[in-house]
């Protein structure tokens, strides 16, 4: 009898303890592999950027990044959405900068509708299932190419391919070289004013 008592528990620690995609589940923040990781054939991308956090996707996964403490506070590693079955990430945030909503980007070229599977809290790292699609999304600003823009005079090459227009000032990304450890965060006024830059990985 104490064998088979056992046994079952055995089989219940490891169906549910040692599942890494269970619901609610929190995701760890481990920035050890960024020392070696390039950027790739593009440069992260802005999701969303205000009240002194900025998120942005790249072959890290998807970040999140507080300009406050400027520190990385948030990862959703490639590596760790693989356990939800998602293979090629597409991710997106909420408004009001709380959520971020996760699909797998292979499933919509079978749709004209991307479908998010998994939502993920930035306050508490836990990401779950979800069936409720959002009904707004944050969307920054795409610019056409790098280069100089008449309405963005500080972005030069080597940057991002879209922006964030706050009240007074605007937000993009850019690197000195291909390798990610240099991504920067760079803060900038319309008007005169200094620019803030923020090392995301240092």
């Amino acid at each position: 009898m104490k064998l088979k008592f056992l046994s079952v528990a055995i089989s219940l620690l490891l169906l549910f303890g040692c599942s890494s995609n269970i619901e609610g589940a929190e995701l760890a923040v481990d920035l050890s592999d960024i020392e070696q990781m390039n950027i790739g054939a593009e440069m992260p991308r802005l999701l969303y950027a205000a009240n002194n956090i900025v998120v942005m996707q790249g072959t890290f996964g998807v970040v999140v990044f507080n300009m406050k403490d400027t520190v990385v506070t948030n990862r959703i590693s490639y590596e760790q959405i693989k356990s939800y079955g998602i293979t090629m990430m597409m991710a997106a945030v909420s408004p009001d900068g709380t959520t971020i909503f996760i699909g797998n980007d292979n499933l919509s070229m079978s749709s004209n509708e991307f479908i998010y599977t998994h939502q993920y809290d930035i306050r508490t790292r836990l990401i779950k299932e979800t069936t409720q699609q959002p009904s707004n999304l944050f969307r920054p600003k795409s610019i056409e190419s790098p280069g100089y823009h008449e309405q963005y005079d500080d972005i030069e090459y080597g940057t991002s391919h879209n922006v964030v227009e706050l009240d007074h000032s605007y937000i993009y990304l850019r690197s000195s070289s291909w390798e990610m450890k240099d991504l920067q965060i760079v803060h900038c006024p319309f008007e005169d004013g200094e620019s803030k830059v923020f090392d995301v990985f240092e």
